[in-house]
């Protein structure tokens, strides 16, 4: 076998040290390779770790009180008389005079009542307070004031509805109370004007036609029908 010289010697320790130096390069990029992965898993690690912490943060501890404000707004100031207890009476289509005992028939009448002549207690001030629509009649919160018998269980000031056979409501508010001695036996007619309801009105100013006729029916062609039904709210004029 031939000797080898001083050339072939170098050539093969060069040779060496290229591999040595491509290993160490191979060894270095796997080294930072895994490193930067690792990071990566790391980081992602900790964003979800954090956003699982926040999340429990947000959840109510138990026991603890909870407020929801856009509700708290929705429902504050809000009552109207679809929300508060009523209590609604059918009127019945006839009643008995109490004086003759003969029955007599609820034609729809509605009469009057001057303002001027309620003075005493809470209806005075009802009346004190409220002034006339452009006819004559006595409102006060946007209804107008009447004056009913004791089977309605109302105080002056309460809200009420008159519900007509035509299916108008007449929205209304207490301004007087019927005497009993006035009333039938079930205190819901006055015997002798033949209606449940008597509307309060200003004298100086009720229109003619309707003063002279005596019944609030003509205010308005739609007030023309009888009052089937009585609606008494649990609400009041502040």
């Amino acid at each position: 076998m031939k000797g080898m010289n001083s050339k072939d010697i170098r050539s093969g320790q060069l040779a060496c040290i290229i591999i040595v130096i491509i290993s160490l390069l191979f060894i270095l990029f796997y080294h930072f390779y895994n490193r930067s992965f690792a990071m990566e898993v790391e980081i992602a690690e900790v964003e979800n770790t954090e956003e699982k912490l926040a999340a429990e943060d947000a959840e109510p501890v138990e026991g603890a009180t909870v407020t929801i404000e856009d509700e708290a707004t929705a429902l504050a100031g809000q009552v109207s008389t679809e929300e508060v207890i009523k209590t609604a009476y059918d009127i019945p289509s006839s009643f008995v005079n109490p004086t003759t005992g003969q029955t007599v028939r609820y034609k729809g009448g509605k009469t009057l009542e001057r303002t001027h002549k309620i003075t005493h207690g809470q209806s005075g001030y009802i009346n004190d307070i409220a002034t006339p629509d452009q006819d004559g009649f006595m409102k006060l919160d946007d209804r107008y004031l009447i004056a009913v018998g004791s089977k309605f269980k109302t105080t002056p000031g309460q809200y009420i509805d008159l519900v007509l056979q035509n299916g108008v409501v007449i929205k209304c508010i207490m301004g007087d109370a019927k005497a009993d001695i006035d009333t039938d036996a079930t205190n819901t007619f006055t015997y002798k004007s033949r209606c449940c309801s008597e509307f309060i009105i200003d004298e100086k100013t009720i229109r003619k036609d309707i003063y002279r006729r005596g019944n609030a029916s003509f205010k308005t062609p739609t007030w023309d029908s009888p009052v089937v039904k009585v609606i008494v709210y649990d609400q009041f004029h502040n």
